[in-house]
Formats: C-alpha cells, sequence, structure tokens
C-alpha cells in the first residue's frame, strides 16, 4: 500500500472528507476486483446460465402450446412470457443469494488477515468510510450483474403477459436482496477474524432466512393446531413476520403480479398472510355444504342455517352468499424490501463499529479540537496566567 492509493481529502465539511473516503476505497476495490478474471468468469458464467435456462423453457414450453398457436384462446404467447419471466426472476434470485454473500463475507476479516486493517483504520478516513467503501464496491459488482440481465428478461416483452412494473418490481426485489445479503456478510466478516468463519456464518444466515423462515413458521403453524378441531373451520397461524425478511417469498409475490399468472402461486402465498380468513369456508366462498361449528353454535355453511352438530342440514339452494375475493399480489415484496432496508442499516452501522479498535468501539465521544497559541512578536507562545 502506497501513499499515492489514497490522495489527501478535501479540508471542508465532514461529509465532504466521508465522500472522498468512500470513493478512494471503492476505486482501490474495484481495481483490484476487475484487475484479474474471476470478475468477467463469473459475470460470463452467470449470464449463459440465464440464457440456458431461459432457451430450456421456451423449447419445453412451445413444444406444449405448439398446437394451440399464439392467439388461441389458451393465449399460449402470454404463458410463454409468465413462464419466462417466473424463471428468470426465480433463478437470477438463487444465483444472487449465493454469490453476493462470498463478495462481503471477507472484505474486513482479509484486511485483518494480511495486517493491512490496522494500517486502513491509522489513516484520516474514518472507519465508517471503509464500511461503506468496501460494500458499495461488492454491489456495484453485483449491480453490474442485475442490470446485464435485464436484456434476458425483456425477452418476456416479446410474448406478452409482462409489463415494465413487473420488471422494475423484480429488480428491487433483486437488488434489496443482494444488499441485504452483501450487509450480513460484511457484519459477519467484521465480527470475526477468520474469512473462513464469517463465510461458514454468512450462509448460514442466507439459509435462514430462505428455507428457515418457511419452516419456523409451517412448524409454529403446525404446534398451534395440534388440537384442532375437525368441525372448527379457523385454524390459527405463525406471525406473519417471519417470512417478511424472505427473499423468496418476496421475489413469488412479484411474479404472482403477472397478468393472467396461475392462482396457484397466490394460493400458497395467502397461507403466510394475516389478513387472509382463517375459515375455509369463507374463503372458498361457502359453497360446500357441510355443518360449522364455532363454540356451542353450529350452522351450515352454505345456508347459514342453525344445525344440529352431529346431522348435515337439508340443503336450500340459492341461499348461498357470493363468493369472497381472494386478495391478490402485491403484500410481500414492498414489506421484504423496508424491512430488508432497516436491517442493513442497523447491521452496517454495527459494521463501522467494529472495525474500530477494541478500545473505542462503542466511544461516543465527540473529538476536542484545541486551538492553537497565539503567539509573540518574538516567537514564543503567549500562556495566559488564570486571574
Amino acid at each position: 500500500m502506497t501513499a499515492s492509493a489514497y490522495p489527501s481529502l478535501p479540508h471542508g465539511s465532514p461529509a465532504r472528507e466521508f465522500i472522498a473516503a468512500v470513493q478512494t476505497i471503492m476505486v482501490k476495490e474495484l481495481r483490484s476486483r476487475f484487475r484479474g478474471r474471476r470478475a468477467f468468469v463469473v459475470l460470463t458464467v452467470y449470464l449463459a446460465l440465464l440464457a440456458l435456462i431461459l432457451y430450456g423453457v421456451y423449447t419445453l414450453l412451445a413444444a406444449e402450446r405448439q398446437g394451440i398457436g399464439f392467439g388461441g384462446p389458451a393465449t399460449a404467447s402470454a404463458i410463454i412470457g409468465q413462464a419466462i419471466f417466473g424463471v428468470l426472476s426465480a433463478f437470477e434470485l438463487l444465483l444472487i443469494c449465493f454469490i453476493a454473500p462470498g463478495f462481503t463475507a471477507g472484505a474486513i476479516s482479509l484486511e485483518r488477515e494480511k495486517q493491512t486493517l490496522d494500517l486502513l483504520v491509522s489513516t484520516p478516513m474514518r472507519p465508517g468510510a471503509i464500511v461503506v467503501g468496501k460494500l458499495l464496491a461488492a454491489l456495484a459488482f453485483i449491480l453490474l450483474m442485475i442490470t446485464a440481465a435485464i436484456p434476458l428478461n425483456a425477452i418476456a416483452f416479446m410474448y406478452g403477459g409482462v409489463t415494465i412494473g413487473d420488471l422494475v418490481r423484480q429488480q428491487v426485489v433483486l437488488f434489496s436482496a443482494a444488499l441485504g445479503l452483501g450487509t450480513i456478510g460484511l457484519f459477519f466478516s467484521a465480527l470475526l477474524k477468520r474469512t473462513q468463519a464469517a463465510t461458514v456464518l454468512t450462509y448460514c444466515a442466507m439459509l435462514a432466512l430462505t428455507v428457515g423462515s418457511v419452516l419456523i413458521f409451517v412448524f409454529w403453524t403446525a404446534m398451534a393446531n395440534r388440537d384442532f378441531n375437525p368441525n372448527v373451520v379457523e385454524v390459527r397461524r405463525a406471525p406473519e413476520q417471519l417470512v417478511w425478511l424472505n427473499p423468496a417469498i418476496a421475489m413469488a409475490d412479484v411474479v404472482a403480479g403477472t397478468e393472467g399468472v396461475a392462482g396457484g402461486i397466490t394460493s400458497g402465498l395467502n397461507q403466510f398472510r394475516s389478513d387472509v380468513p382463517t375459515d375455509s369456508a369463507q374463503f372458498n366462498g361457502l359453497a360446500a355444504s357441510e355443518v360449522v361449528c364455532k363454540g356451542n353454535v353450529c350452522f351450515d355453511s352454505a345456508t347459514g342455517q342453525a344445525c344440529a352438530p352431529d346431522a348435515p342440514c337439508p340443503p336450500q339452494p340459492g341461499l348461498a352468499p357470493a363468493p369472497v375475493e381472494p386478495p391478490g399480489p402485491g403484500y410481500f415484496w414492498p414489506r421484504f424490501v423496508i424491512s430488508l432496508g432497516l436491517l442493513s442499516l442497523l447491521l452496517t452501522l454495527l459494521s463501522m463499529r467494529m472495525v474500530v479498535p477494541a478500545g473505542m468501539r462503542f466511544v461516543f465521544r465527540r473529538r476536542r479540537v484545541t486551538a492553537p497559541l497565539p503567539i509573540s512578536g518574538d516567537g514564543d507562545a503567549v500562556v495566559e496566567e488564570p486571574e
């Protein structure tokens, strides 16, 4: 590390010094990242996998819809576009979940292993600027990967069924997932001294957010309904906040918002929502005639007529209420973006404190600036004696 790599920071406001320090770290990290072949190989393999997946989806669906025609009643063209968009969204998210943590899991710990972190901290740059610069440098490359795949996603526009808004929501979810997983990796990198341990814990946290949150939700719901009464259709659910940080749930919510997408995705997402009626008869429009008991009161689900608990009510056609329309998509992805953004901000602030030397991590005292002593005519400092 030479002095020329860190130009003198501009004197002035702390904000200007902070931005200049962040730019210095970003330039250093990006130059070292793009100097070798690794970055170009990763980007090429990433786009090649997405292109191969796109071609496979198109080949399978085009063969199935060949007899229907693109203008047929089944709207085969729109189905192909929606399938391409959904599959590419899922695989992009999968690749981002595995690539993003790897870029930041060793950002600080590698500096410790090379014994260069103390040199960085001893420079005029603040530790917070070092953390933010390394995070933004990693996110810049991930943002390049996300934007490079936009032309592949835009192929879905040729077939219809997908709008510009769907593509924008997809990009927001992908970048939010990259930001959240990147800050998690940066936090463990600042917390631990070894890159291997930081990488393992980062990927464990990623699996906990994606797979673990769903398993906990299912287990919590199963335990809450272990004494379930078959005559009572009301189901107790786990808190939906458990899956707010799940990027897979957010991306499924985006895919479910495409025009005419299959209702299976929306129905599956509604199982996690607390505002969806848990009464299965009410959710299905009370079309089936069965005895429903709530407490000591039993009635027919289709007509509302009071019945005996052990005998079906006589059918009365024409009295069934109108079906209840299930809620649509667009519920989880805004909550995911906001929740993961707040978590990223918290972890970034904690990472800044972890980079500070151990004895000064949680000291928030302001630095005193002593004024220079006045100089007399003969060059000696003038010291005022107290009265």
